[in-house]
């Protein structure tokens, strides 16, 4: 199913922005004259000229500034509002993406919009990604355990300074995305008893990619989630694991990190 949203902006009930507006302004940006801008976005050079007026007037600052000179002549180029406001709907456009794509994906969780942009576009180095809620945050000296809920209701540990709690504004009910990168995960063919606030996840290995200094580990945690690890030849050696195996993947809160939308 093919979907355009068309995203249009109103102030005080009036018409400030749409896509043909929008095309108008990258012209006149890329051309620095309306009547070429007006060209290019197909449109009369008395209804460039109307537009352009009535976004002035309703943004209650510039958006295009205009040297008379003449329906041919004089020049014009987008203020710095202007420009922004040209960045700003990129960003909804994307947003706007997003949202479509989630729509015809029935995986995607729509709960929340940190679930949407961490399923559709967050890119990070980090091969395991865990949609989480925080539960508590308890002081450990400069630092803070910080107890989340996965999937399942799986408890997941992360160590963070002070500092950062604050600045991602943490607390409980609060969702987050917990990043573990793989080589810090190690795995173990049975659980041990865990201090407290170790992490160990259960689940059962899909897949082992063997390379020439480290083999790749996929598994199916019980929550239903997929997490990787990478071992050294040595340690995966020692493992005696194989598909369809059981697995219990440790790491500590230290190699948890947090990411989320304020």
């Amino acid at each position: 199913m093919d979907l355009d949203i068309l995203l249009s902006l109103n102030r005080r009930d009036t018409l400030f922005i749409n896509p043909k507006r929008i095309r108008l302004l990258r012209h006149i940006h890329e051309q620095g004259s309306i009547s070429q801008g007006a060209r290019g976005a197909g449109i009369s050079y008395k209804s460039a000229w109307d537009a352009i007026k009535a976004m002035n007037e309703l943004a209650e600052q510039a958006v295009v500034s205009s040297e008379t000179g003449g329906k041919g002549g004089g020049g014009a180029v987008l203020t710095p509002y202007g420009l922004r406001l040209l960045k700003i709907y990129d960003l909804l456009g994307q947003i706007e993406r997003m949202a479509v794509t989630a729509l015809q994906d029935d995986d995607a969780s729509l709960d929340s919009l940190l679930a949407v942009v961490a399923r559709f576009s967050l890119q990070t180095s980090a091969r395991n990604q865990f949609f989480t809620r925080v539960v508590s945050l308890d002081p450990i000296d400069i630092s803070r355990k910080v107890t989340l809920s996965m999937t399942g209701n799986i408890p997941l540990y992360a160590d963070i300074t002070e500092s950062s709690c604050r600045r991602l504004k943490l607390a409980p009910g609060k969702e987050v995305l917990a990043l573990i990168k793989a080589p810090w995960i190690g795995l173990g063919e049975r659980p041990i008893a865990p201090t407290a606030g170790d992490n160990q996840l259960a689940g059962t290995i899909t897949d082992i990619i063997p390379g020439e200094e480290f083999d790749e580990y996929l598994l199916r945690l019980e929550q239903g989630e997929s997490l990787c690890a990478l071992l050294t030849k040595e340690t995966s050696a020692g493992l005696h694991l194989k598909r369809g195996d059981r697995a219990w993947a440790r790491f500590a809160p230290s190699q948890v990190i947090l990411a989320t939308l304020n």
